[in-house]
């Protein structure tokens, strides 16, 4: 990693707000990594060997890095959320550190994999945050974006009833309406769903997330195919989670072609569009 300046760290609205309201809201104990990772990333944390390095970038309290620890992997929390990484790190038991994912204290080329599980659409500048993660991850590698949705009932949500919620808090008077009508009917349903699992804590927890979190951007499918292909960038896997409020993809970094020798040509056209560990014939 390299050196970070003063400007890498300094504070800002978005890490004030995780600090106060962690993204903390799993059952206890060790759940189902099913229940509270989406599918694509499952699979893409399956097909994972210890040999290579993980980042996960905007890892939050250590939701998806406790399942990383657990399958023994090299991996490393980074979130500009100080109260987050020291909750990650302390539960995980493995490195973090306080970053910006619009300024991160890493050097080009250095990881295997990045996983982006549902943070840049919080960030100041989403398309410079996709960029950042694809300049930390090495010619081949693979990233995991999860982003919301253009559609669906949570842009709506977020504008309204958001908005009151948003307004509400800011007022001594108000936040008692809030807590009567938002967020009890809100821990009541989570608790219904979760069979008594979700935690008070936990879904204020969601609560903020989904409704306050000051900054919030919904992308579609095809912005990110537009930033991947600028970027020369391929999308392997994409994963609508029909019913949810976050799309799934799974990109690879573009390998440089060779620019002489008997690897150039159709052979080495060839070779860029083979899979991750595909072998060759003959």
């Amino acid at each position: 990693m390299k050196e970070s300046s003063g400007e890498d760290m300094q504070t800002s609205e978005q890490s004030t707000f995780y600090d106060q309201h962690p993204f903390d809201w799993a059952a206890s104990g060790a759940p189902d990594i099913r229940s509270v990772v989406s599918p694509l990333l499952v699979d893409l944390i399956e097909s994972l060997t210890p040999d290579l390095l993980v980042l996960d970038v905007g890892c939050g309290p250590g939701r998806v890095l406790g399942f990383l620890a657990q399958k023994g992997l090299r991996c490393v929390g980074l979130d500009r959320s100080r109260v987050s990484i020291e909750m990650a790190v302390e539960r995980c038991r493995r490195p973090g550190a306080v970053a910006d994912n619009l300024r991160l204290p890493i050097a080009a080329g250095v990881a295997d994999i990045v996983i982006s599980d549902g943070v840049i659409h919080h960030t100041e500048n989403p398309r410079e945050s996709f960029q950042e993660n694809l300049r930390i991850l090495k010619p081949g590698g693979r990233m995991y974006l999860g982003v919301y949705k253009p559609s669906g009932r949570y842009p709506l949500l977020y504008r309204f009833p958001g908005s009151l919620f948003r307004f509400g808090l800011l007022h001594t008077w108000s936040k008692p309406l809030v807590i009567a009508f938002g967020q009890v009917p809100y821990f009541l349903v989570h608790f219904a769903r979760s069979k008594g699992r979700r935690t008070w804590a936990g879904t204020l927890n969601l609560f903020y997330d989904y409704f306050v979190t000051p900054r919030v951007v919904f992308l579609s499918r095809a912005e990110i195919e537009k930033w991947a292909s600028c970027e020369g960038a391929r999308l392997l896997e994409y994963d609508e989670n029909r019913g949810a409020n976050v799309h799934s993809f799974l990109l690879q970094k573009a390998v440089p072609y060779p620019t002489a020798g008997a690897g150039s040509g159709v052979a080495s056209s060839l070779a860029a569009d083979k899979p991750l560990g595909a072998q060759s014939e003959g």
